[in-house]
Formats: structure tokens, sequence, C-alpha cells
């Protein structure tokens, strides 16, 4: 079906630069809104499979975020400023250097997913809180980055056959776009985002006992959808 697999791991890491100036509890909102091990949980050894990984927290430089983006107005833009309580003071010369890490970032991405014949898997999870009935969500664009509903019932039937419960754009909806850039070409992309309760423990921080069972569960789907 497809002949490579970029994993576009945006939020798996909760680095900060040294100074970067948060008040508030900014650890508690860290610990909540990183996407713990998703590097490794989507991760894999096979040569058609390629991780885009971010290195930076997404409150640094959301990588997933457009210039202008609408979440500006709450302070979740490119250059977060604003999160659960939390306050961020930016410079100019910082705000600028974020935004100009953002299109170094991105053309990067775009290198890896322009190629025909690729699917761009967005790799997620989310707090269990937000959806306790759902484990798994699968998101997509209404436009021409949508998979063909074959390659979406292969996923959202993988995962239902053991016995995870499926959620389509919920709690989240959409997927990273390749097409962000109209001169960019238009690539087929999904997301997978996976509730933190089923892969980690109850602190929604370290690995649990179904962790690697969720990895190799991804891995087998990778197989699926590149036919090996």
């Amino acid at each position: 079906m497809y002949n490579k697999i970029i994993l576009h791991i945006p939020h798996s890491s909760d680095r900060l630069p040294e100074g970067c100036r948060w008040s508030g509890d900014i650890r508690r909102a860290l610990d909540r809104w990183t996407d713990w091990h998703t590097d490794s949980l989507f991760g894999s050894e096979r040569p058609e499979v390629i991780s885009f990984v971010f290195p930076w927290s997404r409150f640094h430089c959301d990588i997933e975020r457009l210039v202008d983006d609408p979440m500006e107005s709450i302070g979740q833009g490119i250059a977060y400023s604003s999160i659960d309580g939390c306050r961020r003071e930016l410079s100019d010369e910082e705000t600028g250097q974020i935004l100009r890490t953002y299109p170094e970032a991105r053309e990067a991405f775009y290198d890896l997913a322009k190629e025909p014949g690729t699917l761009i898997i967005d790799c997620h999870s989310f707090p269990a809180d937000l959806a306790p009935d759902v484990d798994i969500c699968i998101g997509f664009n209404e436009d021409d980055t949508r998979p063909l509903q074959e390659t979406i019932d292969l996923i959202t039937g993988h995962f239902r056959e053991a016995g995870y419960s499926v959620g389509i754009n919920e709690p989240y909806s959409n997927s990273v776009c390749a097409s962000m850039d109209p001169s960019k070409a238009r690539t087929k992309t999904v997301m997978i985002e996976v509730n933190k309760a089923v892969y980690l423990e109850a602190d929604g921080i370290t690995p649990g006992k179904d962790f690697h069972r969720v990895r190799q569960l991804m891995d087998k789907l990778y197989g699926r959808l590149l036919n090996r």
C-alpha cells in the first residue's frame, strides 16, 4: 500500500533550553502534556519506517503550529507563552530565534515526507481523563491529504482486533499536514493518539505493563501498511 512511513513525533520531549523563563508550576504542565515515550512506543527498526522526532518540548517550540495560528490567541502558537496557568516571558530576540528554528525543522520534515508512496503517521498520546472510554484516537484531515478509506479501515480494525476501543477524530481531530506550504507535495497523513492509561502507569509518565504490547502492535501495523 505504501513504500515508506514517516513517523512524525513532535511532543515526546520535555526538554527546555537553559534560561527558559516560565512562572507557575511548569513541571506539572510538562508532566501532563508531554507525550511521554512516544518516540519509543511508535519507533521501529524497519528500514521503510523513519522517525522524525522533534528534540524540544512543545512549551519551547511547537512544530505543529502554523504561522499566525489561531492558538496564538491563547498563548499556544509556535512559541508558547501560556499553559495551565503558567506564563512565559519571551524577549523579541528569543521569539525570533524560535521562529528561525521552526522553518528549519519543518524543511527537514518536508524532505523526508515528499517522496511518492509515503504515509505520514502523526504520533501522539493524550491524558486519560480527556476521553477515558477511548483507547486509540485516529485522526485525519478532510482534504486531499486524507488517506483512502481502506487505509483508515485497516488502522481502526487493527486496533479493534487487538481489543482496544477506537475514536475517530475523538478526542482530537486532523493530522499533521505536509502541505502547510502550498508548494509542498500533498502526502497522505493520519494521526494515531494513544490514551496514556493504555501504555503508562497511573503516574502518567512511567511505561506500564502493556507498553511493549502496544509497541509490537504498532510495528505490526506498519508491516500491514507496507504490505510486508
